[in-house]
């Protein structure tokens, strides 16, 4: 599997040569093989390419984020359907009912805000606040028809960024924060859902028809408080969004976390996660194993 997160800040050319990345900075190229490459950033909005390349890019299933003017994802490009028996994952996604999902959807949220708790406890927020998303993790219901998620999304981020908060005010530093540790994970398992033959359309709770990503916005909640928690981190005693906190946040898939009893890059236990729950659509397997945030490692070094 592909390890290498690119992210390209400069204003450079990129070009395909032999089956590698080669990007011109004038000084001297850069060659990177395509077979090592999983996500490429774009971050400059001078940055040349071609479609040949971008054709190549989604053959090699490898995703691109796309940054705007202020240094935050805008857009993404990915592999359409690159899996040789789609077909029929396919249809393991569209003969499940309501039941199936409704349940399995209680099972992310539950995973969400116990996440989300561990997250203030880790930070060592008031117990009180701790214990009000308890409350919502214990009035769950399948489908999650009483939205407890939104409920606890409210007391969380209240906890995190002031009661004033809103999570698309650009003044508040941890959203842009949020925002684009949330792209690099949303491209990842995006381009993960490709190479299990899932249709990233055919959402478990999502069902936006205008969004080709629904799936991946499923997948993607119990990961969630993750990069909430190392954003809040790196951000708490800075003024500005720099480029070094973007850096940090794109190597988050090269954190570790304990994962089925085993320590992994953060990159190989959505991989697990994904492919589990493409075995769990057709039967394979009995469960899908969630994320656990007390299971998070950071950066920690082996050594």
């Amino acid at each position: 599997m592909a390890f290498r997160i690119v992210m390209i800040e400069n204003d450079v050319s990129i070009h395909l040569k032999y089956n590698n990345l080669l990007i011109n900075k004038g000084d001297g190229d850069i060659w990177i093989p395509l077979d090592d490459i999983s996500v490429i950033v774009l971050d400059n909005l001078k940055i040349q390419f071609t479609v040949r390349l971008m054709s190549m890019l989604a053959e090699y299933n490898i995703a691109v984020i796309i940054c705007n003017v202020e240094h935050l994802p805008i857009g993404f490009y990915c592999s359409y359907d690159n899996y040789g028996r789609i077909s029929k994952t396919i249809g393991f996604q569209i003969s499940k009912d309501d039941i199936f999902y409704n349940k399995f959807w209680k099972k992310i949220i539950y995973q969400k805000i116990s996440n989300q708790k561990q997250v203030l406890a880790m930070l060592e927020f008031p117990t009180d606040i701790i214990e009000k998303l308890n409350s919502y993790i214990e009035t769950l219901e399948d489908g999650d028809t009483s939205n407890r998620e939104a409920h606890a999304a409210k007391v969380y981020f209240n906890a995190l960024m002031g009661k004033s908060y809103s999570r698309g005010n650009e003044d508040i530093l941890l959203n842009s924060g949020l925002d684009y540790g949330y792209a690099v994970l949303r491209a990842y398992i995006a381009r993960l859902c490709v190479a299990y033959g899932l249709n990233s359309q055919l959402g478990i709770h999502h069902k936006n028809e205008y969004n080709r990503f629904n799936l991946v916005d499923d997948l993607i909640e119990p990961v969630r408080p993750i990069v909430d928690f190392y954003s809040y981190q790196i951000l708490k005693d800075s003024d500005y969004f720099t480029a070094e906190h973007r850096r940090k946040l794109v190597n988050i898939l090269n954190h570790k976390i304990k994962y089925k009893k085993q320590k992994m890059f953060l990159a190989n236990m959505l991989e697990d996660y994904v492919s589990m729950y493409a075995a769990y659509l057709s039967g394979s397997v009995n469960d899908v194993v969630m994320p656990e945030m007390v299971n998070y490692l950071g950066e920690e070094d082996d050594n």
